[in-house]
């Protein structure tokens, strides 16, 4: 019989009520929640309750859902780090405890960590799960571009099917349908798009790495298609006194997949006994048959950094392959970069490689960027100075100061704001709208008749019209223009520096990596740049 779930609330002092359950009796264990959690929903997916009931076998497993998401208030404008450790630091208070193990999954890895290094009297052991230290390490930008934000705004039921299946691509269908329906109801659209931006976009807790002096395991499946292996290496890399943990698999959650393995990992960092681990591991020399898998344990104070960060790569031994050696972590902050323009081409040299691509708007956009990072230039500014014959002329000066006669001496032009009106007009959407209406009735009919060949059809069909009403109308249900001229802009300059990145990354995985985080496109575009591992630019 399984462990009952007993949910309850309290109040903080900025008067939001948390709700969270206690599940199971032992010593205590904290879970800060990942991306997107809802207590109950949790407990009706069978896979997910599987997962928490066998940690709650042992211990008293806290779990709560976070300010804006699952049973708690969903009111909130804090999204950052700061706030979250806020929480935490709540909840320990509210229930009293004066030691606890804390494991932290997914997006709720940074602020385990901070909570960690800021109260270690309080924690026995630390144990994460799929996570990371630096956002630079896990480039989530590029995963969760503007068109799925966008989509995730307008459309949040559709967009938790696409989200589901990034976390995990190998699931049945039924399995990513809980997933999805768990998202759907765990959090609006808007809460879910400000819950990316501040729990994953800019967080660096690598300070905190060194004051941590609790036991702690990093436990990471190989092929995680949300935060890389090699985030996870280079997190345990970082820590004092942790174990390392290399799992099979290519799903983001824990609870899918070879979810007996994760547990396996986490019984042990508890200080479980075999016995307690499960039936099989209780079976007398089940330990020490030579067929018996184990899961490597790797002491991490013993892994050196001597691979590169910021490229995607795949599961097993092509990821480990496709990590490029460099010298030292040293090397990464006082080596500069050549980025050099020569004629029709680029010079381009970063720890040790050189080579050249072919001049194109895309590289002139990075350099301007790139000269002056932290400035924010408007897609149009960035398109203006690129055509100038002499960007000297207009150097820090935004194209908003210069005059028609400035403008036109460096032979460009002001296009003109007009536009050639909606993408889709009031009925156009509206039809959109009936027919997926339609579509969702006649999916669900599908499903009951098990018709996989008819349901996967109208999923493309739901996939298509989804696309297109994200194209027509903007953040916030604003229609977009069809031809404006700064939507124009957007896209051309967005899709020139993604393909000149994606040049660079063919030639240095690590540089390319780092632009792809640190370089921001849209109607407004910046480079910013890490203050604790700057660049050092070469002209």
């Amino acid at each position: 019989m399984g462990a009952e779930q007993r949910i309850r609330f309290f109040t903080t002092a900025q008067a939001v009520r948390i709700a969270y359950s206690v599940t199971g009796d032992g010593p205590p264990v904290v879970r800060t929640p990942p991306w997107l959690s809802h207590l109950d929903l949790e407990w009706q997916a069978l896979p997910i309750r599987d997962f928490y009931e066998s940690i709650a076998r042992h211990h008293a497993l806290v779990r709560y859902d976070s300010h804006g998401c699952g049973l708690s208030d969903r009111e909130r404008d804090d999204f950052s780090l700061e706030s979250e450790i806020r929480l935490l630091e709540a909840v320990a208070d509210n229930l009293d405890l004066e030691r606890f193990a804390l494991l932290g999954i997914g997006a709720g890895g940074p602020v385990a960590i901070s909570y960690a290094a800021m109260h270690p009297e309080r924690v026995s052991n630390l144990i994460l799960y799929g996570t990371f230290c630096r956002s630079l390490d896990v480039a989530i930008e590029r995963k969760i571009p503007e068109p799925i934000e966008t989509l995730m705004f307008e459309y949040w039921d559709l967009s938790t099917r696409l989200l589901a299946t990034m976390n995990a691509p190998s699931a049945d269908g039924a399995t990513l349908q809980v997933l999805a329906s768990m998202y759907q109801n765990g959090a609006s659209g808007c809460n879910a798009v400000r819950a990316t931006h501040g729990l994953l976009y800019g967080i660096d807790v690598t300070p905190m790495l060194a004051k941590l002096q609790v036991p702690s395991t990093v436990i990471h499946r190989i092929g995680d298609p949300v935060f890389p292996y090699q985030a996870g290496r280079e997190l345990a890399a970082r820590m004092p006194s942790s174990w390392f943990v290399p799992l099979e698999g290519d799903a983001h959650v824990p609870f899918f997949g070879d979810s007996g393995a994760v547990l396996a990992a986490i019984a042990r960092a508890l200080g479980d006994t075999p016995e307690q681990v499960g039936a099989d591991s209780a079976e007398p020399g089940r330990e020490n048959r030579p067929n018996q898998a184990v899961t490597p344990e790797i002491d991490a104070s013993s892994i050196e950094l001597p691979w590169t960060l910021g490229s995607e790569v795949g599961s097993g031994a092509a990821a480990l392959h496709a990590l490029a050696p460099v010298s030292s972590v040293a090397d990464r902050i006082e080596n500069g970069v050549i980025f050099r323009r020569e004629g029709e081409y680029w010079t381009i040299a970063y720890r040790g490689d050189t080579f050249r691509i072919k001049d194109s708007r895309g590289m002139r956009y990075l350099e301007q960027l790139l000269r002056y990072p932290g400035r924010q230039f408007h897609a149009s500014e960035l398109e203006i100075r690129s055509e100038a014959s002499d960007v000297s002329d207009l150097a820090r000066r935004g194209t908003t100061t210069l005059t028609n006669e400035e403008l036109k001496g460096a032979g460009l032009h002001s296009d003109s704001s007009a536009d050639a009106g909606e993408v889709l007009d009031a009925n156009a959407k509206k039809a959109y709208r009936r027919r997926l209406d339609e579509l969702h009735e006649a999916l669900r009919h599908a499903k009951e008749r098990g018709d996989v060949e008819q349901g996967c059809a109208i999923e493309e069909e739901i996939s298509f019209i989804a696309h297109e009403l994200a194209r027509a109308v903007g953040l916030g249900g604003r229609d977009r223009r069809a031809a404006s001229a700064t939507q124009k802009s957007r896209l051309n300059v967005t899709r020139a520096i993604r393909r000149a990145i994606d040049k660079i990354q063919h030639h240095s995985p690590a540089l390319g990596g780092i632009l792809a985080v640190r370089i921001k496109t849209g109607v407004l575009c910046l480079y910013r740049e890490d203050s604790r591992n700057p660049i050092k630019w070469q002209w």
